[in-house]
């Protein structure tokens, strides 16, 4: 079902018309009701799991782990500790932009919570376009917005029409006063001059690595390094820009990376494979990863298994992966050559996950870094970002606020 511009324009002005409600409520208000809007979603989220599943492509199991994950993240106290950092409450109020059109992407289902919850925790309404491949669980976060409270849930609402329909998407941004797009490079570009003058908050193509100390492949930590790159990288079936395509795992005699990405196939990826089984394969993925995996047999040592693909090579230069679990294990000789690597990534790196006695460290080189913008975390946590994590260098609240 495809919405016409009349539709698009008729829904902007309902946002519009909501928005006194919204911004006449308290911040305490706007955060207990999102608070009780993600409770409800998490339950509808599990009744419609198998239709989640079959509209995202993704295994009934990882929507579990995926909405769970996602949604405990809000919570009142986090969501006012996030107003209190953006300079909000006690007093301290910057007047919200009048209106946000906000453009998804279809990759990550649950990347629109972000996008839509902290918004409107500011005071901003919403006219969310849908993915043209993901329309269900937008859906299911407007109807548990207005579940909660149908007044303050009028403030957002959902339009759907295919991406490159210049009128719908004319509509969709006439009447904003800032528009946040999703997606590739080239969607960030097209709606960016069809916004004309209009401010353009852009999550454009990104994508994420990892890096592994030394002392993370030692005996006394290698078991939990393994279980959290595994997730890390099956999470979501490494569709999304917080998916490691990289892990850069630093060289020592006495611990060979092969041994180590054998380590990480059989105790890691194969035995998640079990708990959060892939998804689908698509045809044109899977013509992808045969080449992928042909061209890591030529450069280095391929390790495979029915749902995943481990390549062991130097790391530059560097081959992208087409995702769903075709990984990189890259040896280098410690954290400057790992830096070093990521430089040729630039601004389309979104993030780091690193082991513990690294993250410190490699915090600090990327806040130094002129030609980097990613931010960094442990290992394990790449896929559930707090809810205040950076978004492409930024605060998360970047374009929502008038100075």
């Amino acid at each position: 079902m495809s919405d016409d511009p009349s539709v698009v324009r008729t829904r902007a002005a309902s946002v519009l018309e909501a928005s006194a409600v919204l911004t006449s409520s308290t911040l305490e208000v706007r955060a207990q009701w999102l608070a009780d809007s993600a409770a409800t979603l998490m339950r509808e989220a599990h009744d419609r799991r198998d239709a989640l599943s079959q509209a995202t492509g993704l295994s009934v199991p990882m929507i579990e782990w995926a909405t769970r994950t996602t949604l405990d993240t809000i919570r009142v106290d986090s969501m006012l500790a996030l107003a209190r950092t953006a300079g909000m409450g006690a007093g301290r109020n910057p007047r919200p932009i009048a209106m946000l059109s906000v453009i998804l992407a279809g990759n990550v289902f649950t990347a629109s919570v972000r996008g839509i919850v902290i918004p409107l925790l500011f005071g901003v309404p919403l006219l969310v376009k849908a993915s043209s491949h993901e329309t269900v669980f937008p859906a299911l976060l407007r109807d548990a917005l207005r579940s909660a409270n149908t007044r303050l849930g009028a403030a957002m609402t959902v339009v759907t029409f295919p991406g490159g329909d210049i009128e719908c998407e004319a509509a969709l941004v006439e009447s904003a006063e800032t528009v946040s797009v999703y997606g590739g490079d080239e969607t960030v570009s097209a709606i960016g001059a069809r916004a004309g003058n209009k401010p353009l908050i852009a999550h454009g193509h990104g994508v994420s690595v990892a890096y592994c100390g030394a002392q993370a492949l030692d005996e006394a930590h290698i078991e939990g390094t393994i279980e959290s790159l595994s997730l890390d990288t099956c999470a979501y079936d490494q569709r999304g820009c917080l998916s490691p395509q990289i892990i850069y795992v630093e060289q020592s005699p006495d611990r060979p990376t092969a041994a180590f990405a054998e380590r990480l196939a059989e105790q890691g990826l194969a035995r998640m494979g079990s708990t959060l089984p892939r998804g689908p394969l698509p045809l044109s993925v899977g013509a992808a990863q045969a080449q992928w995996r042909g061209i890591a047999e030529v450069e280095g040592t391929l390790l495979h298994g029915d749902s995943y693909a481990i390549s062991i090579r130097e790391p530059d230069p560097i081959r992208w992966s087409p995702a769903y679990r075709n990984v990189t294990v890259a040896p280098v000789h410690g954290m400057d050559e790992a830096l070093q690597a990521m430089q040729a990534i630039g601004p389309h790196l979104k993030c780091v996950g690193t082991d513990a006695g690294s993250l410190s460290e490699v915090a600090s080189r990327l806040a130094d870094s002129a030609a980097l913008s990613a931010y960094a975390c442990v290992i394990g946590e790449m896929q559930t970002p707090p809810l205040d994590a950076p978004a492409d260098g930024r605060p998360i609240w970047h374009g929502l606020l008038r100075n």
